[in-house]
């Protein structure tokens, strides 16, 4: 198989895969829906256990402490290196 229909196919899977993730992300609606309309936090369904709670975490205005606090900002602040690959 040359390039071309390698990248070819890789396109057709990552659609396919992009369309599976909507349908799941629709099911999961649901499911989410009818534990609002139940007033349920935690369900156990056969042998499947459903949670859907309200999570919170603390975050930092990134822009704002660089802008007001630059020193604090350069002293604890790093740079994250990754790759990424793209077809288009």
């Amino acid at each position: 198989m040359n390039l071309t229909e390698k990248i070819r196919e890789f396109r057709e899977l990552k659609r396919m895969s992009e369309e599976l993730l909507k349908m799941a992300d629709s099911i999961a609606d649901e499911l989410k829906a009818h534990m609002i309309e139940t007033n349920q936090t935690m369900m156990i369904i056969g042998e499947y256990r459903l949670s859907y709670n309200e999570i919170s975490r603390i975050d930092i205005d990134k822009q704002r402490l660089k802008d007001e606090q630059e020193e604090i900002f350069a002293k604890y602040s790093y740079i994250k290196r990754y790759k990424r690959f793209l077809v288009s």
